[in-house]
């Protein structure tokens, strides 16, 4: 396997009518291929309990390999625990290259639940699924910690696919995640990921809370600093998403590549999924996007809104996660002066 490939390969049984004839010919999913692989699947249920403070190894596995499916879910069925963190290191690397709230790499952001399906994450009820491939060539362990303000247990289910293979031991990329949030968003401006290097931008969760409910907030556009150029991917918030043109009682929906699935009370979440475009670059991509009521007016202290992302990439060699806001940061109101 590519570096250029890994971003569609394996992502999920549903994508086959749609990318055997991707690939310059070659089919992305390659499900008739016999490999040298050999498929392993680590699988529990019991109960967790992570201490304030705390981690709890949920696997460390050995490579080379892949990981081609992540599931986990608890008895609050759907309703999480916003403390519990999400740390994956891979190979010898001593810092997390996913480093975000459990919840949130799914896209119940916040803890809070609301069923989707998409080619490589899903919410099924309680069931939170991720498809993404993830490569390493050493050791790749994940890791649950607990930096709330409560202890945490409860019964947990969770399995980890992944295919050992030695066709693993020279791949470079590894992917990566991070979680930001704007609150309030400043400069008319919120960042999705600023990376360095070479690799590729696969996809984006974003969760827009407007301050004023009867105001929409997706006239902001996409922007891509790729490779030094600078260029506006679409006109509008709406557009990137797959809604496209103001309607703040738009109706939810959840597609392969794009979804609106919440829109409540001001509350907006939305997914992009660059699979069949991956954004790709040679030395180095930050991502932003406006925050703007009307096209061509940046927000301003007074009007601007509360914006929560996660960015997924691939990138190759090792790269430390951007720092986590704590736990009183990621929990604050968006609205502080409301009682």
């Amino acid at each position: 396997m590519t570096f250029s490939q890994l971003p569609i390969a394996t992502l999920s049984p549903i994508l086959l009518a749609l990318t055997l004839s991707q690939a310059a010919g070659q089919s992305a999913l390659d499900l008739y291929r016999i490999t040298d692989g050999v498929t392993q699947s680590r699988t529990e249920f019991h109960q967790v309990s992570v201490p304030m403070g705390r981690e709890h190894i949920l696997a460390d596995l050995r490579g080379p390999g892949k990981v081609t499916y992540f599931y986990i879910t608890d008895d609050s069925v759907g309703k999480w625990y916003p403390g519990l963190v999400l740390k994956v290191y891979w190979d010898d690397a001593t810092e997390p290259a996913i480093w975000v709230p459990l919840a949130d790499f799914f896209g119940a952001v916040t803890g809070r639940s609301v069923d989707y399906q998409s080619a490589v994450m899903q919410i099924n009820h309680a069931c939170f699924m991720c498809y993404l491939p993830m490569p390493f060539s050493k050791r790749a362990r994940f890791i649950l910690a607990n930096d709330g303000d409560q202890n945490f247990s409860r019964k947990v289910a969770y399995g980890i696919d992944h295919e050992q293979s030695r066709a693993y031991a020279k791949e470079k990329s590894r992917l990566y995640c991070e979680w930001r949030r704007s609150n309030p968003v400043t400069n008319g401006l919120h960042t999705f990921l600023d990376a360095r290097g070479r690799g590729q931008y696969v996809g984006s969760i974003l969760q827009a809370v407007s301050r004023n409910q009867k105001i929409w907030f997706g006239e902001g556009d996409t922007i891509f600093h790729l490779d030094e150029k600078t260029f506006a991917h679409t006109p509008g918030t709406e557009d990137e998403y797959g809604s496209c043109w103001e309607d703040p009682n738009w109706r939810t929906f959840s597609a392969l590549y794009c979804g609106h699935p919440l829109n409540q009370n001001g509350i907006n979440r939305m997914y992009r999924w660059y699979v069949a475009n991956p954004v790709r670059f040679q030395k180095g991509l930050k991502v932003e996007i406006q925050n703007q009521h009307e096209n061509g007016t940046p927000t301003n202290s007074v009007d601007s809104d509360d914006y929560t992302s996660l960015a997924f990439w691939y990138q190759e060699g090792s790269r430390k996660a951007a720092r986590l806001p704590s736990f009183k940061e990621r929990t604050a109101s968006s609205f502080p002066d409301r009682r």
